[in-house]
């Protein structure tokens, strides 16, 4: 039950209130009922808003001083910018109901690598539909997400995020809710940004240069706005593959299993199964080669082939341990997407738009990310080598004790073969043409066509060729001539085998390494086109208000296709390749990571929908305006048949300082070509196997599509007060609440879901999981309809603004804004297992903020707060000794002076994000192969980072 917990988040936002008087703002207000401002689309509007003004949708509807039942939050995109020196899209990140966020400043899968994907209320980020100026922006990748680094910045005028379903006025996958990018297409002038960044460690060097401009001819009837962006950013290396040390990510402190939990002893809240170790390292692999198995086992082989013991940590267990001589996977990852960005915009737009206006945009954007995953994660485990007698490169001290059909296995970190590197380029091409215009006094309508492509290519450099690398660890001597060969040559000569000797730290040769890396290409063109029509305008008035009206219709197709490398394609059969491991035999594709498949495919989407605004009441004894809000979409799918959406709410006033707003809505969302036909790269990843003492193992993991997925449908509450007390002018205050279900949902069961549900009795589950010899071997984690999905929770905002009168002799003034997200439940039930509720691992996020203005002298103060959260809401007491993850804070300031005289429209910023450098919590992340101790899609893992630089406007 929420209700319980209420009190407790009234409490803590009233605290906040009170602490954000020292703190900076995001953003500005959001509308209310009280303000002034009108609710119109900014394409519609007959003229610019003035600069005090903020324009809001939140509705198709073209009303004029109406209140909208469904929250809207707006965000100036000034604010966003001072709030994130590093880009819009990281501002845009920083608000709290965008809680656990793709960014590119973490390190992510491939498709992830150097985007930001926003996730609203985490419900992921294909949830969320993104707009530009209400417009549709063709995907970033196949999943239908949008990375909003490619929009062009400097002229977003604000972001308007709407909560809750807003599918029937706004159109389908808009689940979650809208987030809408605003642009300022009327801007005339010339401004631009030239700034620089850098983090305390000296990493993360960023430069950005952007440029904007608008002017008019023809008395004003063409108007033509342009703006270019370019990001340069060298990211953030680990520091096990030369990058900057940072002492919390050296401590290499993750969750590993308790060595004390035995048959005699078992689990318990005093002995749980995972504790925190510091310094942890892999048992069964070292750099240069670890025996596992027969007499030699735990002999370890150094530089040039020399052997000697292997040194063991405390801890110990069959995988992991604290200290010794292990391999580590820790700094061996990308902290920070190293990124080169541009974006080209440009707008023109010719007539009247109190008559007739046509219009034309078009955008080009680019931007290219490398992301090193790590070292190659095979050689170990499932994938161990099987060295034999006879092998050409063995050392004489261990091949003098075996005969030649002996054998061995041998674990290896391979990071001297090269670090595995996702290369991610994407290209996005977007044209728009349109009209729109008035008809008589009370309507006006729009039109348009636009296209989109975006074309991404992703690349697995350094990648293995899986059937050579073993062929080649195969090495013997050829009794014809005494050369070393593969000992597959002896048998097929020219099969062009290079031998590889792997006994000790960079002992391969550099035509051993050419031979058995490879590069998994996958390149992916998406393209969208859309043409729709809106008509809005007011049929008539009731006594209290013009009823307001609008309808219109949108044609949509979306078309994806794929071309891969021809060895991503294969079954794997190990080639021939003695000591092949059998855990690999009939896994799709050639290459250890990064096998995807081919795709040609299409789908058309036709929508149509109508939405009322109708005014009850108004000045009246009982209510100062009570108005109705209804709106309903049919939408069919080619690849899914017809759905139909619907939304009512009601917006009630009893008086002018209290609004309350409530609405009801169906909201659906089709799969996604991607989610339908396209298999993910393959990747590896370390789960803990339930029915195996929780051993950590590294499995292979495959995501394919499934054509037999089903439109999601969600029902959507929500109910909120807005106050605005007359008694005290600048401040606004409001508390949403939502609840949202989606049935049928589109998803993957993670990893170690998988893994438990497996182990709890779901025998669908188990059936996506192929053992080794009783290991768990690979784990298939396909999109699924994965029953429900459901999540509660509240959204605060207050806002006060304020006049400080004269300090220092010049007028002064300030503005203060908090903002928070609390999710109550996130709970997911799939079929045959037991719901499970994740809200505990969803932090209270929240945002307080200050400015002040004191003449040309302006300073902004933020505190981000990620709240105290558990580490997995599955485990136990007896599992984890501690559960909990406390509150981080993160500071950061602006501060900001405006020239004067000749040099007027010019401002000199610094700024600092982590001002206190705050380290991220560890010990948070199970050990595996992934090289990162914390969970970096919620805290900071570049620290102090500090920017300068010069604003202008002309």
């Amino acid at each position: 039950m929420i209700y319980p917990r209420i009190g407790k988040i009234c409490s803590v936002s009233v605290m906040a209130l009170a602490s954000a008087s020292l703190w900076q703002p995001t953003a500005q207000a959001q509308t209310t009922a009280a303000s002034q401002d009108a609710a119109v689309n900014p394409q519609d509007a007959a003229a610019p808003a003035t600069e005090a003004e903020i324009v809001v949708t939140g509705s198709r509807v073209a009303s004029s001083g109406m209140a909208q039942p469904t929250p809207v939050t707006v965000v100036s995109g000034d604010n966003l910018q001072a709030a994130s020196p590093k880009g819009l899209a990281e501002g845009v990140l920083q608000l709290p109901s965008f809680n656990g966020s793709n960014s590119r400043t973490a390190g992510g899968a491939a498709a992830n690598a150097g985007h930001s994907y926003l996730n609203l209320r985490g419900l992921g980020i294909n949830r969320n539909l993104v707009l530009l100026d209400g417009r549709r922006v063709v995907a970033t990748q196949d999943t239908g997400a949008v990375d909003i680094n490619l929009l062009p910045q400097l002229l977003v005028k604000r972001v308007e995020v709407v909560t809750g379903g807003a599918s029937a006025a706004y159109g389908s996958d808009a689940v979650a809710g809208v987030t809408n990018f605003i642009l300022d297409d009327r801007f005339t002038g010339i401004k631009g940004l030239v700034s620089q960044g850098i983090s305390r460690y000296g990493d993360s060097k960023t430069t950005r240069v952007s440029l904007a401009a608008g002017t008019s001819f023809l008395d004003g009837k063409l108007r033509i706005v342009g703006s270019f962006d370019f990001t340069r950013d060298t990211g953030v290396e680990g520091y096990n593959i030369g990058g900057k040390r940072r002492g919390w990510q050296e401590r290499a402190r993750f969750l590993i299993n308790n060595p004390g939990v035995t048959s005699a002893n078992p689990a318990s809240p005093s002995n749980p199964t995972l504790i925190v170790g510091d310094d942890v390292r892999f048992p069964f692999a070292t750099n240069g080669g670890l025996i596992t198995s027969g007499p030699f086992a735990g002999t370890q082989f150094l530089p040039g082939g020399v052997t000697a013991p292997m040194v063991y940590g405390t801890n110990r267990t069959a995988s992991s341990m604290s200290g010794g001589d292990g391999a580590t996977a820790a700094g061996t990852g990308t902290l920070s997407t190293p990124l080169n960005s541009k974006v080209a915009f440009g707008h023109v737009a010719y007539g009247d738009a109190q008559s007739l206006e046509f219009f034309a945009e078009g955008m080009f954007a680019r931007t290219y990310a490398t992301n090193n995953a790590g070292a190659n994660s095979y050689g170990f485990n499932g994938t161990a080598y099987r060295i034999f007698g006879d092998n050409a490169f063995l050392p004489a001290n261990i091949k003098a004790t075996m005969a030649p059909g002996d054998s061995f296995t041998m674990g290896r970190w391979n990071a001297d073969l090269g670090i595995y590197q996702k290369q991610v380029e994407t290209k996005v091409y977007r044209a728009v043409f349109g009209a729109r215009g008035k008809l008589g006094a009370h309507w006006d309508w729009d039109a348009y066509f636009q296209h989109g492509t975006t074309k991404g290519n992703f690349t697995g450099g350094n990648g293995i060729i899986t059937a050579n690398l073993y062929n080649a660890v195969d090495a013997v001597v050829n009794p014809a001539n005494n050369q070393i060969v593969c000992r597959s040559t002896l048998t097929n000569p020219g099969n062009g085998c290079v031998p590889i000797n792997l006994f000790g730290v960079n002992s391969a040769s550099q035509a051993a390494r050419a031979y058995v890396s490879g590069s998994a290409f996958a390149n992916q063109t998406l393209k969208q086109d859309v043409a729709a029509a809106t008509l809005r305008g007011s049929p008539f008035s009731t006594g209290a208000g013009p009823v307001q009206v609008a309808i219109g219709y949108e044609h949509r197709r979306e078309g994806l296709t794929q071309v891969v490398s021809p060895l991503s394609t294969i079954r794997q059969d190990g080639g021939g390749a003695r000591g092949f491991p059998a855990s690999l035999i009939g896994v799709q594709g050639g290459y250890f990571l990064g096998n995807s498949a081919p795709v040609d495919a299409n789908y058309h989407v036709d929508e149509a929908f109508t939405e009322v605004q109708v005014p009850l009441a108004k000045d009246q004894s009982w209510a100062y305006s009570l108005e109705f809000n209804a709106a309903g979409r049919v939408t069919h799918y080619s690849t899914a048949g017809t759905v139909w959406t619907y939304k009512v709410g009601l917006d009630y006033a009893p008086v002018s300082d209290v609004r309350f707003r409530g609405t009801l809505s169906r909201d659906i969302r089709a799969p996604s070509l991607g989610e339908l036909y396209l298999p993910q790269a393959q990747t590896i990843a370390a789960v803990l196997d339930r029915q195996n003492n929780n051993a950590a193992v590294t499995a292979t993991i495959q995501l394919p599509g499934n054509p037999n997925l089903r439109p999601e449908k969600s029902d959507t509450k929500t109910v909120g007060i807005v106050f605005t007390p007359s008694f005290l002018p600048g401040f606004s205050a409001s508390v949403d609440y939502y609840d949202i279900k989606i049935k049928d949902a589109i998803g993957r069961l993670s990893n170690q879901l998988t893994v438990d549900q497996c182990a709890a009795g779901n025998a669908a589950v188990c059936n996506l999981i192929t053992r080794n010899n009783g290991a768990i071997s690979l784990i298939s984690t396909p999109n699924l309809n994965l029953a429900t999905l459901k999540t509660r929770g509240l959204d605060i905002e207050a806002n006060y603004s304020f006049g400080l009168g004269t300090v220092f002799g010049t007028s002064a003034s300030a503005s203060i804004r908090a903002l928070g997200s609390y999710v109550a439940k996130l709970e997911t039930t799939t079929q045959g297992s037991a719901p499970v509720d994740r809200a505990d691992q969803t932090p209270f996020q929240t945002t307080l903020s200050a400015k002040i203005d004191i003449g040309r002298f302006s300073a902004l103060l933020q505190e981000r707060r990620v709240g105290p959260r558990q580490i997995d809401t599955t485990y136990s007491p007896s599992f984890i000794g501690s559960n909990r993850i406390g509150a981080v804070w993160y500071t950061d300031i602006n501060i900001t002076y405006r020239l004067g005289g000749k040099l007027e429209g010019v401002e000199i910023f610094g700024a600092a994000n982590n001002l206190f450098d705050r380290d991220p919590p560890t010990g948070n992340v199970t050990y595996g192969v992934g090289g990162s101790p914390t969970l970096t899609q919620f805290y900071d893992v570049v620290g102090l980072y500090m920017t300068g630089g010069i604003r202008f406007k002309f």
